[in-house]
């Protein structure tokens, strides 16, 4: 899927961006992803669903249902209330279907005020988003897991996490009952043309290191090109082994050219 540029003002960030799904080496695919516009607020998100074929698709599909029906707010408060709810609304479903009593869902979100030029971002699970500024890292996401929580704790190098037997192992998603929440960017963060951002599924980042995204988005001439390029890496380093992976990609530009301004 591609979007064009999204005017809303004579002084609104115009942007553009590209999603990409694919299976893997699974049979069927449990991830999922969205873009929903409210007024001169946009939001991009992506799902990576647990429970089996029917149940970690239909979790995922939830999520995103839910993300469609937001009032797409930058008030954190509000963000996580309505991350809440969508876990309750998943809890439900999995109290009326037995058959889905074990799904969940990993959901990382972005919302960007084209407007007032600023973005929050939000995530529950271990699907990642990275906002790159000039093609350099400015933050990524925590991840909510058992190995991300030993690499915080100085107990294992993020080399030693790639080959980290639970690693897949998560302390909390959506539907889950789990200590855990979301976890909600503090406050908006002022963004700007050259701003580039990916949302992706563990699919993506358990092959490609932040220094592989980064130096794939170096060499793209468009939104499109950087996306399919990590697709195409994972389909390749994967060997036969892919889970399900996903990519969103989005790009802040001066004019809504398909090219990404650096310096």
């Amino acid at each position: 899927m591609t979007g064009q540029a999204h005017p809303c003002a004579q002084s609104s960030l115009a942007l553009v961006h590209h999603s990409l799904s694919h299976k893997g080496d699974r049979s069927y695919n449990e991830d999922a992803y969205c873009h929903v516009r409210d007024k001169h607020v946009v939001s991009f998100a992506v799902a990576d669903g647990m429970g089996g074929a029917a149940g970690g698709a239909q979790a995922s599909h939830l999520a995103m249902q839910a993300v469609r029906a937001a009032v797409l707010t930058l008030d954190p408060e509000q963000f996580s209330a309505q991350l809440r709810a969508m876990s309750q609304r998943i809890q439900d479903e999995q109290q009326s279907n037995p058959r889905l009593r074990q799904m969940s869902t990993t959901v990382v979100e972005l919302r960007i005020d084209t407007y007032a030029q600023k973005a929050v971002w939000a995530h529950w699970g271990d699907s990642r988003m990275y906002w790159f500024r000039a093609t350099e890292l400015m933050a990524m996401t925590v991840d909510h897991s058992v190995v991300q929580s030993l690499v915080s704790a100085g107990l294992l190098s993020a080399q030693e996490a790639r080959s980290y037997p639970q690693k897949n192992v998560l302390l909390g998603a959506v539907g889950a009952n789990s200590e855990v929440g979301p976890d909600v960017l503090a406050a908006p963060v002022d963004v700007a043309s050259g701003d580039a951002f990916l949302l992706c599924t563990d699919g993506i980042w358990n092959c490609l290191a932040p220094e592989d995204i980064e130096a794939s988005l170096k060499r793209s001439g468009s939104v499109q090109a950087w996306v399919t390029d990590l697709m195409d890496q994972v389909e390749r380093v994967g060997q036969g082994s892919n889970d399900n992976f996903t990519a969103t990609g989005v790009w802040i530009t001066s004019d809504g050219e398909q090219t990404l301004l650096l310096r």
